[in-house]
């Protein structure tokens, strides 16, 4: 049993992202995940890669060459030490880019993909 009250933060932040997350199954995608989620406010705004199953109502936006979707469990709000798992928003919009050839991307691409993202997500 492991009591998460005696962790420290980074052991806690190790054990979310290796055991509790998913994994894409690309090394690169990833580790940029996992980078960005270190550098993240531990669970709140942390990226995650979310498997499309997650996503409904899913429609392109012509201007932005996106997609317009709702995520059915949201993004993370906090940790339930009750429950031992991620407290979550529940179903909320949010903007998907398709990636193509995203099996050959390169960490710089994903940086610049999640760049333009941050400025989709802003103004719309």
């Amino acid at each position: 049993m492991v009591i998460m009250k005696h962790l420290i933060l980074a052991d806690l932040k190790n054990n979310i992202t290796d055991h509790l997350l998913y994994k894409s199954g690309n090394k690169i995608v990833d580790d940029f995940i996992r980078l960005t989620q270190i550098k993240s406010d531990l669970m709140i705004n942390m990226m995650e890669f979310v498997p499309y199953n997650q996503f409904k109502e899913i429609k392109f936006i012509a201007q932005v060459e996106s997609y317009e979707a709702t995520w059915i469990n949201g993004n993370i709000l906090g940790w339930d030490e009750k429950k031992m798992n991620f407290k979550r928003s529940g179903r909320r919009k949010v903007v998907l880019k398709r990636l193509n050839n995203s099996e050959n991307i390169t960490f710089e691409e994903l940086n610049q993909v999640h760049i333009s993202l941050i400025t989709i997500y802003l103004n719309i």
